[in-house]
């Protein structure tokens, strides 16, 4: 079971969930044989290679600070390194492939999304901002990319999705920052709440949590066109309950956060949000 911790097995299924949903249930005319025939699957496979990839390759290189920041959870020091780069062979070859099976446009989407999780586990998570901007614009990316597969998907609705996406992952991996600020700052890091102190940090996550809020219940405005009104009041109750009001006790919280359990808590808060708005999806 350590071992298999290390895919972050539930992440990877919400991540290709994700896709799946987004191509069959906003698409209005699409058909469980159009979904498999247009090749979500080998977007899924190239996907969730990719994420696997990047889970190694980061817990690889973060064997010293996990020793602080997660010491019950730190496993891959244990393995032979040769093992490990045997792991990530596989996955970049894996990946490769599943981007070959489809087009140019989405092997060269793999080879930067590897590549911008090489670079974000070697040393641009340590960065200012910079890591938090690449995982976001991955989670983004990781969405609207069901768009260039299939057409037919309402494009209006998949932003909404891929944006609140990046946006709740921008404000996590932050959140997360501010939990692994000590064993950080051994690899002297520029994270954020290293940068600026966590009143500032969370001050700052705040904010983005309530734009987040602000976008989720404009978009929820326009997509009243897409439900029946029964429908409708159903999903605006589901949406309040599960997403806008556990998004702005979030936001509250967060900003009387110090310790390492407040921002624990509060990161897997964000990831419970993240999994209802993709259950969202099934309404449409």
């Amino acid at each position: 079971m350590r071992y298999f911790s290390i895919y972050r097995p539930f992440n990877i299924l919400f991540i290709i969930s994700a896709q799946w949903l987004c191509a069959y249930f906003l698409n209005f005319s699409a058909s469980f044989a159009s979904v498999s025939e247009g090749g979500i699957y080998w977007l899924m496979l190239g996907t969730a290679s990719a994420a696997a990839f990047g889970y190694w390759i980061n817990d690889f290189f973060d064997k010293e600070r996990d020793f602080i920041n997660k010491p019950q959870k730190t496993f891959i020091h244990r393995l032979n390194p040769y093992l490990v780069l045997t792991h990530l062979l596989f996955f970049i070859l894996l990946t490769l492939y599943a981007g070959y099976s489809l087009d140019t446009w989405f092997l060269y989407l793999f080879i930067t999304t590897l590549t911008a999780l090489f670079l974000y586990s070697f040393k641009l998570k340590d960065l200012l901002v910079l890591g938090n901007l690449i995982i976001a614009s991955l989670s983004f990316i990781t969405i609207y990319a069901v768009h260039r597969l299939f057409d037919g998907v309402d494009v209006i609705l998949l932003l909404h999705f891929a944006l609140m996406a990046g946006l709740l992952n921008l404000t996590r991996e932050i959140i997360k920052d501010a939990e692994d600020m000590e064993g950080d700052k051994l690899e002297s890091s520029k994270t954020l709440p290293i940068a600026i102190g966590l009143n500032y940090t969370n001050l700052i996550v705040y904010v983005g949590l309530l734009f987040a809020i602000s976008f989720l219940v404009i978009s929820l405005f326009y997509q009243r066109q897409y439900l029946q009104s029964n429908i409708q009041i159903v999903y605006y109750i589901y949406c309040a309950l599960f997403m806008v009001i556990p998004l702005y006790k979030i936001a509250i919280d967060v900003r009387f956060a110090k310790t390492v359990t407040d921002y624990s808590t509060l990161s897997k808060m964000v990831k419970y949000v993240l999994f209802t708005g993709i259950l969202s999806i099934l309404f449409f």
